[in-house]
């Protein structure tokens, strides 16, 4: 007589048990296989952001999503050549510059502080020689960096084909399936849970998409905003610390001030000043651009890009942007602003569970449940209330 099939069921215990196990085994494999991990980081985060772009194109030509991804990875790659023919051997050349006088930089830094390395001020002696010794460091140390790196970095992609195969190919297959993978992800959550859970990821999804598309339309806008002015001054090398202080953007706080503290350095050792300025009066100037676009950028460009969806406190800025570089280096600097407002909506979240409070009225998670209801038509409400 056969027995009757039966499912395997595990035990709560069981199941952490499994659980704890699945982690170790992920925790491992991550440990030996991390090397090889950055095109498809890259291709996640290309995919996730160029995603409704191609979803919205397709809903609004209905030509299938691999046309517009082959379109949008042509056009892509005209850019990147149009800008490497054209910014590229300037960058590299001043670059060049850069690294050729750093010595020169070095040994004027060290005249100008000679005689002066204790300054006077309201009955205080301030010693300069550290900051004359951080100075020369910082200038010698960039100039080594760019005499070996700005080359490479600007052939990186031609030296590394099979990373960026790797990346294309995982990032069209990736769009492709942009939609099956949302559903897979969905089907993962208990069904009397997905709505709600659904809607924080959305919550989420809207900080991390307004940051990291914010954060690249950044970049390009203070690159030419800073390039202009720059230029017009004929600051040295008006390119590359116009690009280097976008880029420098992604550095909330730091960055921005960083940058204008290269370019304010720049021009104390400029040869020639043009409109008949003092070296003093032109790196007054700068400051003065910097501190204006900085102001323009936080009041207008930033509301305008980001919205609200990652307004930190201040304090809580600071923090994560240490705490990011602690842990995860240049790249934890790029994403410690999101993960903070990521981590406010889920400490947010798990305090309303615990405490048992209902959601604010009309948050997104209220809204969300709400849209699932069936709603009775326009017409019929306007009847009833006539």
């Amino acid at each position: 007589m056969s027995q009757e099939s039966q499912p395997i069921r595990f035990s709560a215990q069981y199941k952490l048990i499994t659980a704890t196990i699945v982690i170790a085994l992920t925790i491992l494999l991550y440990q030996q296989v991390v090397h090889v991990l950055a095109p498809f980081i890259a291709a996640i985060i290309t995919a996730y952001l160029f995603n409704p772009l191609v979803s919205w194109l397709q809903r609004r030509t209905g030509l299938g999503r691999a046309i517009w991804i082959v379109v949008l990875y042509v056009i892509v790659f005209l850019l990147i050549y149009g800008l490497f023919t054209w910014l590229g051997p300037i960058i590299i050349q001043q670059s060049r510059d850069i690294a050729r006088q750093a010595p020169q930089l070095a040994s004027e830094i060290r005249n100008i502080f000679e005689g002066r390395e204790q300054v006077e001020f309201g009955g205080f002696v301030i010693n300069l020689a550290p900051v004359e010794d951080q100075l020369i460091s910082v200038v010698r140390d960039l100039g080594t960096w760019l005499s070996g790196n700005v080359p490479r970095l600007v052939v990186s992609a031609l030296e590394s084909v099979i990373y960026a195969l790797v990346y294309l190919i995982s990032t069209f297959y990736l769009l492709m399936e942009a939609g099956e993978l949302k559903i897979w992800a969905t089907n993962l959550i208990p069904a009397p849970y997905r709505a709600e859970i659904g809607s924080l990821g959305t919550q989420i999804d809207g900080v991390f998409s307004a940051y990291i598309r914010g954060q690249l339309i950044l970049i390009a806008i203070m690159s030419v905003l800073l390039f202009i002015p720059l230029s017009i001054l004929q600051v040295p090398y008006a390119l590359v610390i116009a690009v280097a202080s976008g880029t420098l953007e992604i550095l909330p706080i730091i960055g921005p001030w960083s940058a204008a503290g290269i370019a304010i350095i720049s021009t104390l050792f400029q040869a020639e000043m043009s409109f008949g300025l003092s070296h003093g009066s032109m790196a007054a100037l700068i400051g003065v651009i910097y501190f204006t676009l900085r102001q323009i950028e936080d009041n207008f460009i930033i509301p305008n890009v980001m919205g609200p969806l990652v307004r930190l406190h201040p304090v809580v800025v600071i923090f994560a942007i240490l705490a990011g570089g602690a842990i995860g280096g240049a790249f934890g600097l790029f994403i410690a602003i999101p993960m903070a407002a990521v981590v406010r909506i889920l400490l947010s979240y798990l305090y309303r569970k615990l405490i048992d409070q209902p959601e604010p009225p009309n948050s997104p998670l209220e809204t969300s449940e709400e849209s699932t209801k069936p709603k009775k038509p326009m017409i019929a409400r306007v009847k009833r209330d006539a």
